[in-house]
């Protein structure tokens, strides 16, 4: 049977590996919170207590996510190193893209921008697949979009 430390560290790199395949840059802070709960169990006691760094690892990812995702958000999106792609030239904004799925008014659909389908939410408007839109603004992963002048 394996260490306790040495199952916490795996389990801490497959999330930080995972976090490069899922977007959402939350898995992350879930592998932070096991690589701090595998140093933890190098204690005897932590080690000897399995409720214990069940507990730790909570503690340790909600304290991570919490307080380092603002900040490690803008390092992986490479605002802090180059100020311009904080500009929102980079999300697309004033752009336009095809409508691949029926976007209606409350729910979401789907467009096609800079080569890949993306999921988007009209500002007001139903727009049927096919047509183009703007894009206004984006919302995590979902882009908004409008009609008018494109």
């Amino acid at each position: 049977m394996y260490d306790p430390w040495f199952v916490w560290a795996v389990i801490g790199v497959a999330c930080v590996g995972l976090e490069m395949l899922l977007p959402g840059f939350v898995i992350f802070f879930f592998g932070m919170g096991a690589l701090a709960t595998s140093l933890c169990s190098l204690l005897g006691f932590v080690a000897n207590a399995m409720w214990l760094q069940i507990a730790l690892f909570v503690v340790f990812s909600i304290m991570s996510l919490v307080l380092l995702r603002k900040r490690f958000t803008r390092i992986f999106e490479g605002t802090v190193f180059n100020p311009s792609k904080a500009s929102g030239a980079e999300e697309g904004t004033g752009e336009s893209a095809e409508v691949v799925e029926e976007i209606k008014a409350g729910r979401d659909g789907r467009i096609r921008f800079r080569g890949t389908t993306w999921k988007a939410r009209s500002d007001g408007g139903d727009f049927p697949a096919g047509s183009m839109v703007r894009i206004v603004s984006r919302d995590g992963m979902t882009y908004v979009v409008t009609g008018g002048n494109v």
